[in-house]
């Protein structure tokens, strides 16, 4: 009798371990994962492990969910960005999160003129964040450029990943980004160059006689949506004047840059088109109001007189060094 109670107590027990085990068991898991060859999603839920992006205990308890990066890994690379249609310094820098200054810096040989902006095609260097990428030169160090771009030398090492000391040389040509750094002053744009009134178109004299005759005035203007050149010189007046031109640049560089976008350019005055001229360090331009019967030519024109002073001349062929004349696409 007393085997038989034993035998009854086992069985019961067994039974209730059974129900247990069962009840603890996934239903939503094939039980065959447990049997046969190793199977790895069984062994994941019955061992503990991860599935996904989430990391399991013994039989598919959640330990922690695994985590997921949200941000944008900050580039620690300079990029060559090449200016399109449109593009300005200000647009470059607002897409790029930095700031103009950067910008200039990084590409001081080309942009270390304050009043000089980009064009289309030029190929520019671009820092990841606000500060001055560098390519470095023969013999120069972090400690060296650190100095140089007013920064702490530890921050130029840990930035770039270099893990030699801030006073080894760094390999020539290697592009380096100083973050935080601040590069030279901008020049300021120069005052303009007056011409003499005999300088012929060759600059030489030409006696007594003035080429042009200077006018109490020109035709006023307001501010043309667009307007890119600097406020008071002769470039932002003659846009007023055709507020559809697309390039920039100085003044002596509008001939070519009409070329280049299919303006018709030539030697002989039209009313409605632009004189260009050497008649300054960086060129001149002025609108054609009216040719007259004698071959002189009349223009409104900004900042020959003074800047910002709007004014008018009477120019005679061959009175001023001509570079030619652009003729506005629709004007004629």
């Amino acid at each position: 009798m007393a085997l038989g109670r034993y035998i009854t107590h086992a069985a019961v027990l067994l039974l209730v371990l059974a129900v247990s085990g069962y009840a603890s068991v996934n239903r939503h898991v094939d039980l065959n994962l447990r049997l046969g060859a190793v199977n790895a999603q069984g062994l994941v839920i019955g061992e503990g492990g991860e599935v996904g992006t989430v990391q399991l205990g013994r039989l598919s308890t959640i330990v922690k969910p695994v985590a997921i990066p949200t941000d944008v890994q900050q580039s620690h690379t300079p990029v060559m960005y090449e200016v399109k249609q449109g593009d300005t310094l200000k647009d470059i820098a607002s897409r790029n999160k930095i700031s103009v200054d950067a910008i200039r810096w990084s590409n001081f040989s080309t942009l270390k003129n304050a009043d000089r902006d980009v064009n289309k095609g030029d190929k520019i260097v671009l820092p990841p964040v606000d500060g001055v990428a560098v390519a470095v030169k023969d013999g120069e160090t972090p400690n060296s450029l650190a100095s140089t771009y007013h920064v702490d030398a530890q921050a130029v090492l840990d930035f770039n990943y270099i893990r030699t000391a801030a006073n080894v040389p760094l390999i020539p040509g290697t592009q380096i980004v100083v973050p935080g750094g601040r590069g030279p002053e901008f020049e300021k744009p120069a005052a303009p160059l007056r011409p003499s009134l005999s300088a012929g178109a060759s600059g030489s004299r030409t006696g007594s006689s003035p080429g042009y005759t200077v006018g109490s005035g020109g035709t006023a203007v307001t501010a043309a949506v667009g307007n890119r050149f600097a406020y008071g010189y002769c470039t932002w007046y003659v846009f007023n004047r055709v507020p559809y031109i697309p390039w920039l640049g100085n003044a002596w560089e509008w001939f070519g840059n009409a070329q280049s976008y299919g303006w018709p350019t030539g030697q002989s005055p039209r009313a409605g088109s632009i004189m260009v001229t050497w008649e300054s360090g960086w060129g001149h331009v002025a609108y054609v109001e009216s040719v007259n019967g004698d071959g002189s030519w009349t223009v409104s024109e900004m900042n020959f007189k003074g800047w910002n002073i709007v004014s008018g001349r009477t120019i005679k062929p061959g009175g001023v060094p001509l570079i030619g004349f652009v003729y506005p696409p629709g004007r004629h």
